[in-house]
C-alpha cells in the first residue's frame, strides 16, 4: 500500500525574516510532504519576491495570491488547491520539530484510525537551529487548539467544511470546537508538535481585548450550536485528549 500524500499549506503576509526557517522545518521533516503551498496575503515587505526565488529552487513549493482577506481565507484557497490525503498547517512564523510529521502519520495510520492528530506547542521568540528548539522557550509545552499543531485526514473538511472567513482570530479554536462537535476522534500526543513564535506586530499579539471578546463568541456559538442539536453541553478540556 502506498503511503499517503502529504499537503502543507502555509498563509503568509510580511514575514520575509521567518519564512526560510519555517519552510526549512517542512524540508528537514523526517517524513518528506508531497507538495507545500504558501498562500501570500499581500506582502509588502519582500516576501513575495523571496518566495518565488525558493520556488524556483523546490518543486514540492506552489505560491497562490491570498488576495489580502486574512489568514482564514488564505488557508481555504490553500485547502482548495491541495492535492493531498493527508492535511496539515504551519504559519510563516512557526517552526516544526523534524520528526512530527513522521510521528503524527504513524498514530493516524493506527488501528483506531483517528481523525486528527494534534501534539503539544511550545512558545518561543528566537529560534537557534544548532540546537534541538528554541534557544529561549517560554513556559511548558501545553495542548493548544492550534492547526499548526495537527495533521488531519482530508475527509475532516469534507465532513465539517472549511474554515471561517468572517473571523480576524481564533480561527483555529472555532474549526475545532467544530470538529469535536461533529463527534471526529482528536488524539493528542504527548510530544512537542509545534514551536509558536511570539512576536511583536503579530496578529495574536495584537488587539488582545478584541480578540479575547471574539473567543468568547466562539465559545458561545458552539454552545449554541450544542443546545439546537440536543448535546451535551460540556466538552472535556484538551488535556483529557493527551495520550500516554
Amino acid at each position: 500500500m502506498s503511503e499517503p500524500a502529504i499537503s502543507v499549506i502555509v498563509p503568509v503576509r510580511d514575514l520575509r525574516n521567518f519564512i526560510g526557517e519555517a519552510l526549512a522545518s517542512i524540508q528537514a521533516q523526517s517524513r518528506p510532504v508531497q507538495e507545500v503551498l504558501v498562500i501570500d496575503d499581500g506582502s509588502r515587505d519582500g516576501t513575495a519576491e523571496l518566495l518565488r526565488d525558493m520556488a524556483a529552487r523546490d518543486s514540492r513549493l506552489r505560491l497562490l495570491s491570498g488576495e489580502g482577506r486574512g489568514a482564514p481565507a488564505a488557508r481555504n484557497i490553500g485547502l482548495r488547491a491541495a492535492r493531498g490525503d493527508i492535511i496539515a498547517f504551519l504559519d510563516g512564523d512557526d517552526i516544526w520539530p523534524k520528526d512530527m510529521i513522521g510521528r503524527q502519520l504513524e498514530r493516524l495510520a493506527a488501528h483506531d484510525r483517528p481523525d486528527i492528530v494534534s501534539g503539544l506547542v511550545q512558545r518561543f521568540r528566537i529560534f537557534d537551529a544548532s540546537v534541538p528548539g528554541p534557544a529561549d522557550a517560554e513556559g511548558p509545552s501545553l495542548p493548544m487548539a492550534s492547526l499548526a499543531a495537527c495533521l488531519f485526514r482530508r475527509e475532516v473538511f469534507q465532513r465539517i467544511g472549511l474554515l471561517d472567513e468572517t473571523l480576524l482570530w481564533s480561527d483555529d479554536q472555532d474549526f475545532m470546537l467544530r470538529a469535536r462537535e461533529a463527534g471526529l476522534r482528536i488524539v493528542i500526543m504527548r510530544q512537542i508538535a509545534l514551536y509558536y513564535r511570539r512576536r511583536a506586530g503579530s496578529l495574536s499579539q495584537d488587539a488582545r481585548a478584541p480578540r479575547d471578546f471574539q473567543l468568547l463568541d466562539i465559545v458561545h456559538r458552539s454552545l449554541k450550536r450544542r443546545r439546537q442539536s440536543g448535546q451535551a453541553l460540556h466538552l472535556a478540556p484538551l488535556a483529557e485528549l493527551i495520550e500516554g
